[in-house]
């Protein structure tokens, strides 16, 4: 099978801060020399898990400058647009493709209920005309994309190359892939959880958390699936999986930063309140104790 850009393992980049919330780009430039190294097929940064969804328009700006500056054509690059406002949206996609990104990413807004016509007209007005784009659905912000809303976006929209799918509904996903008129569309997973599900029924690869710290332990899983050899493929997402459940011992994101420190990679900042941001000791130990048992860390 051919890999298109995009296809496989891309790494979602987290954004850093210092002590005091600022911004922080030394933590993200290890990061990204990190993955370059580890052989990552794409990076992408901007969705919820990594909290860009904190910063104002200027500093998302600034952060996909920093981001395209660190990956220096080494590796592709997708900034993902998570705007309440047409206006802001729109502005952002422009200074993503003035930035020269790899593909601008759509979510759909959050907070108000949307009618689906009033999701494809924002969809419509913010998605550029001209430049490789992708579409997220999010159902946390409360207006999750139905399969006909997806593929109507999709199949008007000729430079919609993609979609980013975290509802982990393969039933959905299914039923979009028979309405997308589209026979080289990607569909990427949003979750971990649903890398190998996704790729058995035609997806492309994942947009992965697990891969921030461990991008071996998710190319492993699609690498295997590309070269056709779906026992290893299972067997890596097996581990994938047990991976991802360890991480998961502490709350959000947080076992992630934790599994990054250990590493060497520490994120120390944060914007959200300390009690969404506290990993306990006991929460360290198990994470610390499966990951030297799993031969992760030494």
């Amino acid at each position: 099978m051919e890999k298109k850009k995009f296809d496989g393992s891309i790494s979602e980049i987290m954004v850093a801060y210092d002590p005091d919330g600022r911004l922080d780009f030394e933590p993200v430039r290890r990061m990204v020399e990190f993955q370059v190294k580890s052989h990552i097929d794409g990076l992408f940064m901007g969705g919820l898990s990594t909290q860009t969804y904190l910063l104002s328009v200027p500093e998302k700006r600034q952060v996909g400058e920093e981001l395209m500056k660190a990956a220096a054509g080494r590796v592709p690059v997708m900034m993902n647009v998570m705007e309440d406002s047409i206006a802001d949206a729109k502005a952002l996609v422009q200074a993503y493709m003035d930035m020269g990104v790899d593909g601008v990413c759509i979510s759909q807004p959050s907070v108000f209920p949307y009618t689906e016509q009033a999701l494809y007209e924002f969809f419509h007005e913010v998605l550029p005309r001209e430049y490789p784009a992708y579409l997220y659905n999010v159902p946390q912000t409360g207006n999750t994309l139905s399969p006909r809303l997806t593929a109507r976006i999709a199949n008007d929209h000729p430079n919609v190359l993609g979609y980013k799918d975290s509802t982990q509904n393969i039933s959905a996903l299914q039923e979009l892939m028979s309405m997308v008129e589209k026979e080289d569309f990607q569909y990427i997973s949003g979750s971990d959880a649903m890398t190998l599900p996704m790729m058995a029924v035609g997806g492309a690869g994942v947009i992965s958390a697990v891969s921030v710290p461990f991008p071996k332990v998710v190319l492993n899983i699609t690498e295997a699936f590309f070269r056709g050899d779906m026992e290893g493929a299972m067997e890596a997402n097996r581990f994938c999986m047990k991976v991802r459940r360890l991480l998961k011992t502490a709350t959000d994101m947080n076992g992630y930063y934790y599994a990054c420190e250990l590493l060497g990679m520490p994120f120390p900042g944060r914007r959200l309140p300390r009690h969404m941001t506290t990993i306990t000791q006991e929460q360290k130990t198990v994470i610390r104790e499966g990951l030297l048992e799993m031969g992760l860390i030494h």
